[in-house]
């Protein structure tokens, strides 16, 4: 009975205190609603405060039935129920998902200060763990990525716990249709437009049937790396005095000499720990971007060198010191400025660029690039372009600036002194030169403008 088996889950894991506070994220589907029954019917001596939190995300025509339903269910429970609408004018074009998680994540935090509650309780369960463990394989197979959903984990002010992880999805739906708990279906779950879905329907049901214990596999496995890659960590750390690191602004810099002693696979846990401890906010580094550092500092024949890591960051051997942080201008000639739509900005070399909409197009041009943009891609801003920047030639290939640089037989000088157009996140590129494949071709939700270039 899976009364009987949370029970003694909870019993075991000691997650809270009995008469403890907590805020259930509830969508009505038939996870979080069988979790919020079972929190609700616990033993006295087991059961929490529970104050329920839900979002209308106004994305499906039965969110307001939803809505209802839950509201009707807390007031019959006598459930405290706190309701945030995320408005449908909010909805970006792309990327709903990732904004609707964190719109819905910023909304429990506000429920968790205001109820002064100290923990977050969400519906993830064993199929969840399943699914996230094979889609972080497909996508990416680097260990530090491979670590599936904690059971336990810091959230703001408090702990986000997760409670049904050793449970799958059929024991909670049995669960549901044996008590008569009405629940709704969300059927976006069923496009196989979605890589999760695609898992979910077509991949996991067939694991299953070789191991029905599949499930408890993949959340011993998931503990199991977290906890070696957490000692993996620690040992790392120990390692981290020998780089002498000092912060700079947007930067660290440090010197080389200790690392002589380090093997290959030292070192390459030493650099992404470095990584995630002073760019934490930044997409972990791939093995290839780890293995470029590896042979950068290996290489006798290149005392001083670069390598392009992630969002403008670059990595920098100075002969026997480092330098991981944004381009240093070195040449006054190019700082940043912002260009303001429909008004050319002059350098000091006498070169102008801007960026303009068809009906404000200037007379005289010498090159000029049709670029999309979207809202959130302004401001424009012109910066130093490094040999090490790359830049998209279509969807699935980039280009360093240094070979194309080479392939456009850019003289020396113009490269020394050279600039490139960047909206606050990407490389958008410069006109004489290339413009990135994400902007050079109209998408949704993007309008047209003309990038353009003079030089007196």
């Amino acid at each position: 009975m899976l009364e009987q088996a949370f029970q003694i889950h909870l019993q075991k894991e000691q997650f809270w205190q009995a008469g403890d506070k907590v805020v259930v994220a509830t969508s009505t589907g038939v996870d979080s609603m069988v979790l919020l029954w079972l929190l609700t019917h616990l033993p006295q001596k087991q059961r929490p405060q529970v104050v329920v939190a839900h979002v209308n995300h106004e994305l499906r025509a039965q969110s307001t039935a939803e809505e209802k339903y839950l509201t009707q269910f807390c007031r019959l429970h006598a459930i405290p129920l706190r309701i945030q609408h995320w408005p449908k004018a909010s909805h970006p074009e792309t990327g709903v998902e990732a904004a609707a998680r964190q719109f819905r994540y910023a909304f429990f935090d506000q429920v968790m200060r205001t109820e002064s509650a100290h923990y977050l309780v969400t519906a993830h369960h064993g199929d969840d763990q399943l699914e996230t463990l094979l889609m972080k394989l497909v996508r990416s197979g680097e260990l530090h990525e491979m670590r599936g959903i904690r059971q336990v984990r810091p959230f703001k002010t408090g702990t986000l716990i997760r409670p049904l992880l050793p449970f799958s999805k059929q024991q909670l739906r049995d669960y549901a249709d044996q008590i008569g708990l009405r629940y709704y279906e969300d059927q976006t779950n069923q496009e196989q437009t979605v890589l999760r879905n695609r898992m979910r329907h077509a991949v996991v049901p067939l694991l299953k049937r070789e191991n029905p214990h599949l499930i408890q596999n993949a959340n011993r496995f998931s503990q199991s790396l977290t906890q070696m890659v957490a000692h993996q960590d620690d040992l790392t750390a120990a390692l981290l005095p020998l780089l002498a690191i000092k912060k700079q602004p947007a930067a660290i810099e440090g010197r080389l000499d200790q690392l002589d002693g380090l093997n290959q696979t030292q070192q390459r846990a030493l650099w992404q720990l470095v990584w995630q401890r002073y760019f934490k906010t930044l997409p972990a580094l791939k093995a290839a971007q780890l293995m470029q550092v590896q042979q950068l500092l290996a290489n006798p024949q290149k005392p001083q060198g670069q390598v392009a890591l992630n969002n403008g960051i670059i990595f920098e051997k100075q002969y026997r010191c480092f330098r991981i942080g944004v381009h240093q201008i070195v040449d006054s000639l190019v700082k940043t400025r912002t260009l303001a739509i429909n008004e050319w900005l002059r350098l000091k070399n006498g070169e102008q660029v801007g960026v303009f909409d068809i009906d404000h197009l200037p007379n005289q041009v010498q090159r000029q690039q049709v670029v999309w943009l979207a809202p959130e891609e302004w401001p424009l801003q012109l910066r130093a372009l490094q040999a090490t920047d790359r830049i998209m030639l279509d969807k699935a290939h980039h280009k360093t600036i240094q070979r194309l640089w080479i392939d456009t037989k850019t003289p020396q000088a113009k490269r020394q002194n050279a600039w490139a157009v960047w909206t606050p996140n990407q490389l958008l590129g410069r006109p004489d030169l290339r413009i990135s494949a994400l902007f050079n071709r109209e998408q949704t939700g993007k309008i047209r403008y003309i990038l353009c270039y003079l030089d007196d």
